[in-house]
C-alpha cells in the first residue's frame, strides 16, 4: 500500500507562543542578513556547547592530578564521551537551523565538495573559534579557585614552571602540548592518521543514500566516532577546539601558551585529514545511481521549509519589482506635460 506524502505543518500553527515573540520574529525576518545571522548564531552556541562539556571533564582531570585522587582521572575514556556528548547535543541544539558543521574542517570539505557558499565561509570559521574560546573563558572563570588552586600546589611542589606548559599543567586544561617524549612527526601522523579515519566515517554516515546509517542515527555514529579517536589517540580533531582554546590559554598565560610549532599540527593537520578523507570518498566510493533513502528524503523535505538566503533575496526583488511598479504606474497617470517636467 502507498502512503501519500505527510503533512506540512509549520510550526506556528502547534506552537503556543505570546504574541510578542512572534512580532519579534516578524522583525528580524525583515532583515535580509536574517537568515545567515542566526546560521552563526547556531554554530556559535554549537561551538560553545561541544567545547564546555569537553574542557568541563579535562578540569576533572586537572583536579585529579592536583589532590592526587587517581579514581577521578579517568584519562580520555572520559574525556571522548564529553566529546561524543557535546556533538550529539550541538546538533541538537542548532541542526535545524545552520549547516550543523561546528568543525571548520567540516566547513571546509563541505564548501569543496558540497558547494557550500565560499562567502559564508570566513563567518562560519570566526564564530566556531570564537565559540571555543567563549567555553574556555566559561570553564576558567566557573572554577578559577580550581585554576589558582593548582597553580599553587604546583608551586609549593616546585614543579610549577615545569608543568605549566604541559598536559599536566593549568593551561593544558585548554591548549594542547606535545607529550613528552613524542617527537613532532609523530605527533602529526598520529593527528592525521586518526582525523583520516573519523573524517572518512563522517562522510560515510552523511551520505543520504547510505541505507544502514539514517540522518537520525548520523549523528550518534558520527559523535562516537570522534569520541573513539579522542580516547584512542589523544588526539584534537576540531580546529575550534583547538585554536579557541589555545588563543584563551594564551590571554590568561602568555605566548608561553603558545606550544611552537606544535600548534600548527594541531590545528591545521585535521584539515589535511578532512579534504584527503573527502576525496577518496567522493572518488573511490560515490555511485550516483545509488537510491537515496526514505529517510534523508524526508529530512531534506523538513529542512527545505526554513528561512533561507534564497528567501530573502526573493523578498527584496520583489520589493524592489513592487516599487518600480507603482513608480511607473504614478509616472504613466500624470498628464503629458507634467510628465515632460518629470523627465527634466
Amino acid at each position: 500500500m502507498v502512503q501519500g506524502a505527510p503533512p506540512t505543518v509549520p510550526l506556528v500553527d502547534v506552537l503556543d507562543r505570546p504574541q510578542w515573540l512572534n512580532k519579534l520574529e516578524a522583525m528580524r525576518n525583515n532583515y535580509e542578513w536574517a537568515p545567515y545571522m542566526m546560521e552563526l548564531w547556531a554554530e556559535l552556541i554549537g561551538c560553545f556547547i561541544y567545547s564546555y562539556l569537553g574542557i568541563g571533564s579535562a578540569v576533572l582531570q586537572l583536579n585529579a592530578i592536583v589532590n592526587r585522587q587517581p579514581t577521578f582521572a579517568s584519562g580520555p575514556i572520559q574525556v571522548g564521551f564529553a566529546v561524543s556528548f557535546g556533538i550529539i547535543s550541538c546538533v541538537s541544539y542548532a541542526g535545524t537551523v545552520s549547516a550543523g558543521h561546528y568543525n571548520p574542517a567540516i566547513t571546509v570539505a563541505h564548501t569543496l565538495f558540497r558547494k557550500f557558499p565560499a562567502w559564508k565561509v570566513p563567518g562560519y570559521l570566526f564564530v566556531h573559534i570564537f565559540g571555543g574560546y567563549l567555553a574556555c573563558a566559561a570553564v576558567y572563570f566557573q572554577s578559577r579557585y580550581t585554576f589558582l588552586h593548582a597553580e599553587e600546589v604546583m608551586r609549593q611542589q616546585g614543579v610549577l614552571d615545569h608543568l605549566q606548559f604541559t598536559t599536566q599543567g593549568p593551561s593544558g586544561v585548554f591548549a594542547f602540548y606535545i607529550p613528552e617524549g613524542q617527537t613532532l612527526w609523530g605527533a602529526w601522523l598520529n593527528e592525521f592518521l586518526a582525523s583520516l579515519a573519523a573524517s572518512s566515517v563522517y562522510w560515510a554516515v552523511m551520505d543520504p543514500s547510505n541505507p544502514l546509517v539514517t540522518p537520525r542515527m548520523s549523528v550518534w555514529v558520527a559523535a562516537f566516532v570522534y569520541g573513539t579517536s579522542i580516547w584512542s589517540f589523544g588526539c584534537i580533531l576540531n580546529t575550534s577546539r583547538d585554536l579557541g582554546g589555545r588563543l584563551f590559554a594564551m590571554s590568561i598565560w602568555g605566548w608561553g601558551a603558545s606550544a611552537g610549532s606544535y600548534a600548527a599540527v594541531t590545528c591545521f593537520t585535521n584539515i589535511c585529514g578532512m579534504i584527503i578523507a573527502v576525496f577518496c570518498y567522493e572518488v573511490f566510493m560515490v555511485d550516483s545511481r545509488r537510491i537515496v533513502n526514505l529517510e534523508s528524503l524526508e529530512f531534506h523535505r523538513l529542512m527545505s521549509k526554513r528561512l533561507t538566503n534564497a528567501d530573502m533575496k526573493f523578498k527584496r526583488e520583489m520589493k524592489i519589482g513592487s516599487y518600480d511598479s507603482k513608480a511607473s504606474s504614478e509616472t504613466g497617470s500624470l498628464p503629458v506635460e507634467e510628465k515632460d517636467n518629470k523627465g527634466v
